[in-house]
Order: structure tokens, then sequence, then C-alpha cells
């Protein structure tokens, strides 16, 4: 919207030009995969991992355009905490706490694929799951990385918008 309201055309989202759109695409792929309940246990983490590396590959190929660079450490932090906690996301119990929710069961008996609880021996578990954004009923709980990719997100979208107006 603020690129529109900047003299942005939607016309310009559709003119960018990324190389390696395939390798993301496996990549996205891949995590998906790798996170699904009927994983199995060693093949998961190794998928997930695969996958991120994918994804910062073709953000590396990219990062000339404004705002990748952006993405790419964004995409680096989450990378980073998930491949040193096997895999999975660190969520950290306060969090749900803060939000006024009760910590999933599938998190206190470690069954959820994507997610891991923290706690004090947690590698990286300052980079996990710790920002708790709610309104009301409706929450959600990111990383450190999820924020500075949804802020690198938002700054090439701008761009794109703004590159195809006048």
């Amino acid at each position: 919207m603020i690129g529109l309201a900047r003299g942005g055309r939607l016309d310009g989202l559709f003119r960018i030009s990324l190389r390696m759109v395939p390798l993301l695409v496996v990549g996205i792929a891949l995590v998906l995969a790798g996170g699904v309940p009927w994983r199995v246990s060693r093949l998961g983490p190794a998928l997930v991992g695969v996958g991120y590396l994918a994804g910062l590959a073709m953000l590396w190929q990219n990062r000339g355009r404004p705002w990748i660079p952006i993405l790419l450490i964004g995409a680096a932090l989450n990378a980073a905490v998930i491949l040193a906690n096997a895999g999975r996301m660190p969520v950290a119990a306060s969090t749900f706490e803060r939000m006024g929710r009760s910590i999933p069961e599938s998190l206190v008996v470690g069954s959820d694929p994507r997610h891991v609880l923290a706690g004090p021996g947690t590698a990286l578990g300052w980079l996990g799951d710790r920002v708790a954004v709610h309104l009301g009923q409706f929450g959600v709980i990111l990383s450190i990385g999820d924020v500075v990719m949804a802020v690198g997100l938002a700054g090439f979208v701008q761009a794109a918008l703004l590159e195809g107006g006048a």
C-alpha cells in the first residue's frame, strides 16, 4: 500500500527479474516436506537444512537487488537457529504466557515437527520464536529472523512497485 501511495505501479511486481527462482521453490518444498508429522526422524532435519541452503543460495545470487540483503540476513538467522536445533525452531514458553495462551501439547511432549520448546540448553535460543504479536484473539509468534525478513520483503515489494512507476 505504501508503494502504491508513493506513486508505484502494480506492474512493477510483474517486471521483477530474479535469478534461480526454481531453486527457491525447491527449497521451500524441502522445508515443508521436512516438517510434516510423518517425516522420517533423520530425514526431516536434513530436508529442512538443504531447503534453507537452497533458499539462501537463491537470495545470495540476487543480493544486488534492493532489500534482498535484508531478506538474506533474516533467512540466515532463521536457518542458523533451526539447523542448530535439529531442524526445528525453538519456541520460548514465556511467549505463550505473554499471549495469555497455554503451551500446545505437541510442544510439551515434543511431537511438533517444526518446533521445539526452548529450554536452558537450547542452541541459539534467543533467535527462536520469542516475539509475541497479538490483537485480541488473533496472534502470532515470530522470531527475530521473521521480523527481519518481513521488513526486507516489505521493502522489496515497495521498491518493485516504485520501479514500475513513472
